[in-house]
């Protein structure tokens, strides 16, 4: 998946795609997947349960695709467009799509439900992960890094706008139009996002908890 418009990563690491990526990161995109094949095999999704988390993950779809089309990552600081709410529209969009596939795979309250159980744990581990490992990475090594580029820009932007959950009105610097170039990696200054990759496999996700839902036998929700 795409990174976070505050990682100064260079374009050319973004543009050769998965395969030139750092073991490291192989094993952590190895790790949600294998997390996800679990949650969706263990899974008890229902009619409104997949409604419902549907719904989450177009909104986190939403903010994705709505910060891939300002995020040109160390060639300008991004203030515009969700940047105007949130310093971090990749990674809420991330914690919706979290949210959003815990309630499509019919995630309840029984604990009893040896199903229900395992699914609590792999949605624990993802909330765990998310916020006790990539939030505080980001606040801290990549927040330094734009504040050593960009200098007093961004720590007057950093005061005034939440690392994550966005604020109510905007705080309007800068404003640009949202870019269809930027957002395919198609800009001629930024070979970067191609978000679109991310959005197809989140829609993929949610397919199979559909197809998860088709193949089980009718059954009363576990919740």
């Amino acid at each position: 998946m795409s990174q976070d418009v505050t990682e100064n990563t260079p374009p050319v690491e973004h543009a050769v795609g998965v395969m030139s990526k750092p073991a490291t990161e192989k094993l952590k995109l190895l790790f949600v997947f294998a997390l996800l094949g679990l949650a969706i095999y263990f899974s008890r999704p229902t009619v409104p349960s997949l409604i419902v988390g549907f719904i989450l993950v177009m909104f986190g779809n939403f903010w994705r695709i709505w910060a891939g089309g300002h995020l040109t990552r160390n060639k300008r600081l991004a203030v515009s467009g969700p940047y105007e709410y949130t310093r971090n529209p990749f990674y809420l969009g991330r914690f919706l799509y979290i949210i959003g596939f815990a309630c499509m795979a019919g995630l309840g309250f029984n604990l009893r439900d040896t199903n229900n159980l395992i699914l609590s744990g792999i949605f624990l581990v993802a909330i765990i992960v998310f916020f006790g490992v990539y939030m505080p990475r980001k606040e801290q090594r990549e927040g330094d890094r734009l504040l050593e580029i960009f200098g007093d820009e961004y720590a007057t932007y950093r005061q005034n706008v939440p690392p994550l959950f966005p604020r109510l009105s905007p705080y309007r610097t800068n404003p640009r139009p949202w870019s269809k170039d930027l957002f395919l990696g198609k800009d001629e200054t930024f070979g970067g996002n191609k978000e679109h990759w991310t959005i197809l496999s989140v829609l993929l996700i949610a397919v199979l908890f559909l197809v998860r839902y088709l193949t089980l036998p009718p059954q009363t929700n576990f919740q």
